[in-house]
């Protein structure tokens, strides 16, 4: 890491040669897409060449180092998809091949449709709850501080949204 901090090219490809087979693997789980998981290696290996002199070995291993990066890259590069999925679009159809014709993308949007009316009979609390928890992606305890209500409830209630969701929403087309 010191040589990658002294901007030596030979140390950056010597670490790239062992670690991006590996760090494409955990990212390609993490996502579910190759191409999305060479991005996020390619991130990596850039702030690594950028950032080396942050590198603490009283902290960890190269290895983990490593690995840390490329998790937290990789979980908000899922976050950002889910909150605009229209953007990742070409991911939908890569992944659901059944959904080969217009219409059956048609219905895949009409679907959400449904997912709307669903949303709009929760109660205005449950809907902030599930915003907060699906399209801004916090967790629990993370609502829990903003919002002021306690974690225990907070969870009782996004439980109950989901599940008077459930039972509203048609059942999928098998």
């Amino acid at each position: 890491m010191t040589k990658i901090g002294a901007h030596d090219h030979d140390a950056l490809a010597k670490l790239y040669a062992c670690m991006a087979a590996p760090l494409h693997v955990a990212a390609r789980r993490l996502l579910g897409s190759h191409e999305c998981a060479q991005e996020i290696v390619c991130d990596v290996f850039i702030y690594v060449w950028q950032h080396a002199d942050d590198y603490d070995a009283n902290r960890g291993s190269v290895k983990t180092w490593l690995y840390g990066i490329t998790r937290n890259r990789a979980i908000d590069r899922w976050r950002r998809n889910r909150r605009h999925p229209l953007l990742n679009a070409r991911l939908l159809l890569e992944h659901a091949p059944e959904l080969s014709g217009p219409d059956q993308i048609l219905g895949r949007f009409q679907d959400s449709s449904s997912i709307h009316v669903a949303l709009s009979a929760l109660s205005p609390l449950r809907q902030k709850l599930l915003a907060l928890s699906f399209f801004d992606g916090l967790s629990h305890e993370e609502i829990s501080v903003s919002s002021g209500i306690p974690l225990g409830t907070v969870k009782s209630h996004l439980r109950r949204a989901l599940r008077e969701m459930r039972t509203s929403l048609p059942a999928p087309a098998l």
